[in-house]
């Protein structure tokens, strides 16, 4: 890479240079996003970054790509987004039917997150399992560890064509010789190759475990390791092409045989959760809550993977899901009267420095409202004030004592009349007080407070 070089000739980059690299490296990645991703790529932004790359120029200018069909799926969630407030928080729910597995589905549910005014995003996609994932025995909602080998299965087998590649099936002269057979076998095929990050013709666990990740799907070493255990039949640590096509073969039948028992086709539903940082999603852990179905992530970014018997089950999971987020994660809001100083003190417009530093140490105060005749809030005095307020006054004592040693008594009786005009106080409050403050009632909650101060920046 041009960066490795880079470092290894030991070139002093600029700041222009640096930004140029790392958006670059943002661009080929997808922000370290992309499923071909290495550990190279991290440690080559690192190095930009400190190399002085401005991350400011980075966050208005590097591009965030979403495939077509990822752009209309988050068309779709932004038309048919729920939203609720509970204690303040607002909790947004998308269900959605797609026609097949949708890649990417992480970055969409981040970007419904940003473009729209809720703090936790829950987005689920169902598609049909149809023939290509076994559907759990017992109807529970939790995905059963002998079922994670299909699923993952599943996920790399769904991996979207580009457009040259589906071009590439239809245009083979083998298709209408080979029928409907030739060309599923060209489809995972393409899928195998698309997975194959190093093209070696083998599909290793850390590929796999990639494929898995860039689709949203949270599955355990242990889990990956099943796999390897179920697909590789010769035990060479790897899946070539005729391993991976027996294993997907088989898990279709199965469910062909299990759809015309039942009468019902299983689908998959994929639940990604994103939460925004804030005081008040303070006991949100989507991590925690989804590892009911095998899914895991972090407190604020998380994901999963149900299966369904039936399609029309995904409502009642999504509703339990979100009424259990709201029962154990979102509390009623702290309001300013919680933890406010009580009783309310308060300066007086016309009180001195020498009277409100008083307060201060009286009653172990550091900051103090200003209200005036009618006890309307005015402005604010803290410690910083007071002291700033005092040392002026010195400065103009000093300037004085000066001036009269200067004169040599000579103007003894002029001096006597600026003693009497001149404050020996810091002078009334109203001329250093902080002005243009804001005023919250005692019944607004904590995230209202904390939205205030970061929007305006202003003093309370």
């Amino acid at each position: 890479m041009v960066v490795e070089r880079l470092r290894a000739a030991r070139v002093q980059l600029t700041e222009a240079e640096a930004t140029l690299l790392a958006l670059g490296i943002h661009s080929d990645t997808g922000s370290l996003c992309f499923g071909s991703t290495t550990a190279r790529d991290a440690s080559a932004l690192a190095y930009v970054m400190r190399r002085g790359a401005s991350q400011a120029a980075i966050a208005e200018h590097a591009p965030r790509r979403l495939s077509k069909e990822q752009q209309e799926v988050l068309t779709q969630a932004l038309i048919g987004v729920n939203s609720t407030v509970v204690h303040g928080v607002t909790v947004s729910t998308v269900l959605l039917h797609t026609e097949g597995f949708v890649d990417g589905l992480a970055a969409v549910t981040q970007d419904a997150l940003e473009l729209s005014s809720t703090d936790i995003m829950l987005l689920g996609a169902v598609y049909d399992a149809k023939a290509r994932s076994r559907k759990p025995k017992r109807k529970k909602q939790k995905l059963q560890v002998s079922e994670l080998p299909s699923l993952i299965m599943d996920t790399v087998a769904s991996s979207p064509l580009k457009d040259n590649e589906t071009s590439a099936l239809w245009d083979q002269e083998f298709f209408w010789k080979g029928g409907n057979e030739a060309l599923r076998r060209k489809r995972l095929q393409a899928a195998f190759n698309r997975r194959d990050y190093d093209g070696s013709g083998f599909l290793e666990q850390k590929e796999i475990a990639a494929a898995v990740s860039s689709a949203g799907v949270i599955a355990s070493e242990s889990s990956m390791e099943k796999v390897m255990q179920q697909v590789d039949k010769d035990g060479d640590g790897r899946i070539d092409f005729e391993e991976f096509y027996d294993f997907v073969t088989k898990t279709e039948e199965i469910q062909l045989k299990d759809d015309e028992k039942t009468g019902k086709t299983a689908s998959t539903m994929i639940l990604i959760g994103r939460a925004k940082a804030g005081m008040n999603l303070e006991a949100v852990n989507l991590n925690d809550l989804f590892e009911q179905f095998g899914g895991g992530g972090h407190p604020q970014a998380s994901s999963c993977t149900v299966r369904l018997e039936d399609k029309s089950e995904a409502i009642t999971v999504l509703q339990n899901v979100v009424d259990e987020l709201i029962n154990t994660s979102i509390m009623e809001q702290k309001r300013v009267k919680n933890f406010m100083t009580s009783p309310t003190m308060a300066a007086e417009i016309d009180m001195t420095a020498d009277v409100v530093e008083d307060l201060f140490v009286r009653y172990d105060l550091r900051a103090l409202p200003v209200v005036d005749k009618e006890q309307n809030v005015v402005g604010l005095v803290t410690y910083k004030e007071v002291g700033a307020a005092k040392q002026r006054q010195f400065n103009k004592e000093q300037k004085r004592l000066k001036r009269l040693a200067a004169n040599g008594g000579k103007q003894a009786k002029e001096n006597e009349e600026i003693q009497k005009e001149r404050p020996s106080n810091g002078g009334p409050v109203k001329g250093w007080m902080l002005h243009h403050v804001t005023v919250v009632e005692e019944g607004a909650t904590i995230t209202e407070v904390e939205g205030i101060l970061m929007e305006n920046d202003s003093k309370f």
